[in-house]
């Protein structure tokens, strides 16, 4: 008995070793190469299409960039140039905290096309950093305290962009004015 009970053991032990080296041989199958890609037409036509726009924004960029940078020179405040790309005037400038991220705050907001034709006239609460508002006005108001106004010349890039909303039109620059209040 003890015989057979060892006999029993090894071809257990033999058919789980066959069992797992059938199992790995059956895993070790030659994976097909890579068909080539070959570039048709259509995928040509995308890429060229790709680059067109890409070349459409950089003219509407620097073109943008031209216009905000004239209207600032032709205007009577000091403007500063963000890294970003917009410009601002600060004005009546207080003392205290910053505006912080996710502060609440109550905006007056007049928005304008580079003409001077007023866009919108807003006054409405906002959370600082809340990615609600276009770029500029989001980092402008980190520049400024409670009381403040600050004026910013924006090009599209940092307003609102190439689809714009249903006031503004894509790709059009923006006179802002902010005013936080106290």
């Amino acid at each position: 008995m003890c015989m057979r009970g060892l006999k029993l053991n090894i071809n257990i032990d033999r058919a789980s070793v066959m069992l797992v080296l059938l199992m790995v041989l059956a895993s070790c199958q030659d994976t097909p190469p890579q068909p080539v890609r070959i570039l048709g037409e259509e995928q040509q036509a995308a890429d060229s299409m790709m680059m067109a726009y890409q070349e459409f924004n950089r003219q509407m960029t620097a073109a943008a960039d031209k216009q905000c940078s004239d209207y600032v020179k032709s205007d009577s405040l000091t403007y500063t140039l963000d890294k970003r790309g917009f410009w601002y005037a600060r004005r009546d400038v207080r003392q205290g905290e910053m505006l912080q991220q996710g502060e609440s705050v109550v905006l007056d907001m007049q928005v304008y096309e580079l003409n001077d034709s007023v866009i919108a006239d807003v006054h409405e609460t906002f959370n600082v950093g809340g990615g609600t508002l276009p770029l500029a006005i989001d980092q402008s108001l980190k520049m400024m305290r409670r009381g403040e106004r600050m004026h910013i010349v924006a090009p599209w890039y940092t307003a609102y962009g190439v689809e714009g909303t249903s006031l503004v039109r894509g790709y059009t620059n923006l006179k802002i004015v902010i005013r936080v209040e106290s």
